[in-house]
């Protein structure tokens, strides 16, 4: 014991070493979470009876993030976070054994993502959802036992989401798509950065975004987000929307030249974006059979990809290292055009006007609340 104690300070007498999980230095973590379809599809095992069993666990994991969702008010980018930590999870550590056990994990996966992305609720709200959640499907024994469940829920809690943050190394750098998405195409860079646009493309353009928003939403309940980064991802949904626009709307549509190049770290061709939706399509196969999937439309070939797509392969790519979502350089002179002004104001006009019909309606109600006569056994009561 005394020699232990002596390589570490912070092993103790009894031979407690605190540092086992917690390094002590905190490095930046060099992996990308990014695999091969093959390792991604591997992952599942040779047994067909165990994955199945295991796939039934993971979709009751993703429901119930769906579900929490919902039920507490939760943005959609939080959503995706918690879906990007589940897999990564699943692919490095796997998940236990019994059901009840992964949504006391996934719980605690739900908690650090929304405490990630800043979208926090307080901790009863998480237990109650969750118990709700166990309880929905359990026999009415089970259902006597819900106090009983609730400081289990709540002692799991704290104890899964030490042990996520250490397994996973502090790794919070999701680079998740859903925030990606809106920060490359926010309000300011498409009135300042993107004004040398034809206005045919500036008009289809928020299509596209939104429906590459659903895009991200919808992959992320499969392991798409294993198969590549942040920033692929989210340039895969705009090739997506991008495809779909031009076979049922304008089979002439094509992105700008170096639309991709310009505001993506990392070199675009065609065959690549082809190969990812070819190995979507395989983790759509062997992973969840859900409503949300898009099978046959992820069949694309390279003709099709190139007659979408202009990059130019000499343009001058961007360094993931150096890359930057908010470049100060264009921002910090604070001079935006009027387009953008007359956008924002817009917006709070409509946004007033949104508050002010709720708050009508509100005080109807209220007013009928008091008009209406208040049931004799209610008046008794009080």
């Amino acid at each position: 014991m005394s020699q232990i104690a002596a390589k570490s300070p912070a092993t103790t007498l009894e031979g407690f070493n605190a540092r086992i999980l917690w390094p002590d230095m905190i490095k930046t973590p060099e992996n990308k979470w990014v695999y091969s379809c093959k390792q991604i599809v591997d992952r599942l095992g040779s047994d067909p009876q165990a994955a199945a069993e295991l796939k039934r666990r993971m979709e009751k994991c993703l429901m119930y993030f769906y579900v929490m969702k919902k039920q507490l008010k939760l943005f959609d980018h939080t959503y995706t976070a918690a879906c990007i930590l589940f897999f990564r999870y699943w692919f490095v550590y796997g998940l236990p054994p019994v059901l009840n056990e992964c949504i006391h994990l996934s719980q605690a996966l739900l908690v650090t993502a929304c405490k990630t992305v800043e979208n926090n609720r307080p901790i009863d709200a998480y237990v109650k959802g969750t118990c709700e959640f166990i309880l929905k499907d359990a026999p009415s024994r089970a259902r006597q036992n819900a106090e009983k469940l609730r400081w289990e829920l709540r002692d799991k809690l704290v104890a899964y989401e030490r042990q996520i943050l250490c397994q996973m190394g502090f790794d919070l750098n999701l680079h998740n798509p859903k925030e990606l998405i809106e920060e490359i195409f926010s309000g300011f860079f498409r009135y300042n950065r993107d004004h040398n646009m034809s206005e045919q493309f500036t008009k289809v353009l928020p299509k596209l975004i939104q429906d590459a928003r659903n895009f991200i939403i919808q992959a992320g309940t499969q392991p798409v987000s294993l198969l590549c980064d942040g920033f692929t991802f989210t340039a895969l949904a705009l090739v997506f929307s991008g495809l779909k626009f031009k076979k049922s709307v304008d089979s002439n549509f094509k992105f700008p030249k170096n639309f991709f190049s310009e505001r993506f770290p990392f070199p675009v061709t065609p065959l690549l974006f082809v190969e990812l939706l070819t190995d979507y399509r395989v983790l759509e196969e062997n992973f969840f059979d859900l409503k949300s999937n898009k099978g046959a439309e992820l069949e694309v070939s390279i003709e099709e990809m190139r007659s979408l797509l202009e990059e130019d392969e000499n343009a001058a790519k961007l360094s993931e290292e150096t890359y930057c979502v908010f470049p100060y350089e264009q921002m910090k002179d604070g001079v935006v055009k009027e387009e953008l002004l007359k956008s924002i104001e817009s917006r709070i006009h409509d946004l007033t006007e949104k508050i002010k019909a709720a708050g009508e309606t509100n005080d109807k109600r209220a007013v009928r609340n008091e008009d209406s006569p208040e049931p004799a056994e209610k008046k008794r009561k009080l």
